[in-house]
């Protein structure tokens, strides 16, 4: 019985007791690939449309926070298309557009206040909140020292909380900027 496993040993000195590294990768990789389309069917296009507009926002914020420090001031301006069916946010200064993005909407509601720093769960039909529209954009600047100046939408009032956008009225695709200028998702701090 010896000699017959010593002579099996000779035959195939490299016995496959286990998986190569190579058939692990590829099998991660194809249930990834799996798992990545089954979950994009269980949620709407609208609420991945929400998640991209509402991280260009704060994307784009970011970079006019930045683009402004020591410099003239620097504008986000976010506006919905005439027809409702895109958004374009963009950064500008006073020598033209810094970036620029055109998104498509997908039937998502864009509002937002300054100062109203009210869940927009939980309260969205708020007046406080105001759609941003093709003939009223959302348009704030920032100071050479990055902080918020009111202008544009909430024109004439002071930064003292927050700067609120909304989309579709869900905590999770809001955005908060801070009067430091900051910009980050969720509701907004009181």
């Amino acid at each position: 019985m010896l000699n017959q496993r010593s002579e099996m040993n000779a035959m195939s000195p490299h016995l496959n007791n286990g998986f190569t590294i190579i058939e692990i990768v590829v099998t991660l990789v194809i249930l990834g690939v799996i798992s990545a389309v089954t979950v994009s069917r269980f949620g709407g296009s609208d609420s991945f449309s929400a998640y991209i507009i509402r991280d260009q926002i704060i994307s784009l914020s970011r970079n006019a926070q930045q683009s402004s420090l020591g410099r003239a001031d620097v504008k986000l301006i976010v506006t919905p298309s005439g027809d409702g069916q895109t958004v374009n946010i963009k950064t500008t200064n006073a020598g033209g557009t810094i970036l620029s993005v055109n998104l498509a909407l997908d039937s998502v509601m864009l509002t937002g206040d300054v100062n109203k720093t009210e869940s927009c769960a939980t309260n969205p039909a708020s007046a406080s909140l105001g759609a941003i529209t093709n003939a009223a954009p959302f348009t704030l600047s920032f100071g050479e020292l990055g902080s918020l100046i009111p202008s544009g939408f909430g024109a004439g009032t002071a930064v003292t909380s927050a700067v609120r956008i909304c989309l579709d009225s869900r905590v999770e695709d809001s955005v908060c900027i801070a009067p430091s200028g900051f910009a980050y998702a969720g509701d907004c701090d009181a």
